[in-house]
């Protein structure tokens, strides 16, 4: 109530108990999963605020919905569940967003569609991100397309099949700060002649300290310049 009073607003009978009915028997678990939507509602209250039916259940629809289009989804009823209980937003984030940010990771790193599945449903997050100034920047850092080797030039030269590679393992990738974390490690490692795809795929998640350690052991044994 504190985070989102506006809910003391809403009726019980056309808003609050058809709203919950929806997250349990639509998408997925139902009161055996009891426990991850109460934690849905508790992290974002303002999700009363939608119409079942005219917000989540079209999103539910346009999640689930599948063909032979790599950009869409076609998720399963376990698949979203689990994007909806880690990522509640897909559900009223708008269709153009979303599918902006499908077409985009889907046309920039050429993934099939369970490629593509595979990541939003790991990191639903990423959806999140905003397309011009998040996704496109850092897909435009790792990827060779946009690589030129300039003197005292901070890049990384990923060709597109090796950041797909990086992506799909780890989503959370494209997540991380580029000025503040991405760019300043891989100036890091390039000043040492460390080449990043020859890295741990998941070096980006790793803490200061622990990043720190792993750059005083490749310094020392060289096992992975280039």
């Amino acid at each position: 109530l504190q985070s989102y009073p506006s809910v003391l607003m809403y009726s019980v009978d056309t808003r609050l108990r058809p709203t919950v009915d929806f997250l349990q028997n639509e998408c997925g678990g139902g009161k055996d999963n009891w426990a991850s939507w109460k934690r849905v509602i508790y992290s974002y209250p303002n999700i009363f605020s939608y119409s079942p039916e005219k917000t989540l259940l079209p999103k539910l629809h346009f999640l689930c919905n599948g063909g032979d289009d790599a950009k869409s989804l076609g998720l399963n009823r376990s698949e979203l569940s689990q994007v909806v209980a880690k990522f509640p937003p897909t559900l009223w984030l708008s269709e153009q967003n979303l599918q902006s940010k499908l077409d985009f990771l889907s046309e920039s790193l050429n993934l099939s569609g369970p490629e593509l599945r595979s990541i939003i449903v790991s990191y639903p997050q990423v959806l999140g991100l905003s397309l011009d100034d998040n996704l496109r920047l850092k897909v435009n850092f790792f990827s060779g397309d946009n690589f030129q080797k300039k003197k005292n030039s901070i890049n990384c030269g990923l060709s597109r099949d090796q950041l797909k590679e990086f992506v799909i393992y780890q989503p959370a990738l494209l997540a991380y700060s580029l000025e503040n974390r991405i760019k300043p490690r891989i100036s890091r490692m390039q000043e040492k002649n460390i080449y990043f795809y020859y890295c741990p795929k998941n070096l980006m998640s790793y803490t200061d300290k622990k990043f720190d350690d792993w750059m005083s052991a490749q310094v020392a044994t060289w096992s992975i310049s280039e």
